[in-house]
């Protein structure tokens, strides 16, 4: 599969040129639609031409810095995915062990926030691999 880094290197520097806006303060337990990029192996890209996909927010810990974790619709029985279903009841897997902290930059637009009770135990499925 040939992987066009350059298109997404070219994006990128468009992204980080961006303007912080103020409906762009995303929240804890909040999934929004982000600009990933190309990555390299069995890192989860982005897909389209913005590189995008739903992730789901960990930690917010300023207005511009947060942890997240990918999300797909392919559920797995891996310790390392949750596998829950989405407000439209869409079969949602978060990827764990692909947790990493992004700029609020890569943000898209908000989509929908998961329950406290689902954020909980993803939360403490992320402390046990720790």
């Amino acid at each position: 599969m040939h992987k066009n880094f350059d298109y997404w290197n070219d994006l990128k520097k468009e992204i980080d040129k961006t303007e912080i806006v103020p409906e762009k303060f995303p929240k804890e337990r909040e999934v929004w639609m982000s600009s990933l990029g190309q990555n390299i192996g069995y890192e989860q890209n982005g897909s389209g031409n913005n590189f995008i996909r739903p992730v789901l927010v960990i930690k917010k810990f300023n207005n511009q810095m947060f942890w997240i974790v990918p999300l797909t619709t392919k559920q797995k029985e891996f310790d390392f995915y949750f596998n829950y279903a989405d407000p439209n009841n869409q079969e949602v897997s978060a990827i764990l062990a692909q947790i990493r902290l992004v700029s609020v930059k890569r943000f898209n637009r908000k989509m929908y926030e998961i329950s406290n009770e689902i954020y909980i135990k993803i939360k403490e499925n992320i402390k046990s691999f720790l």
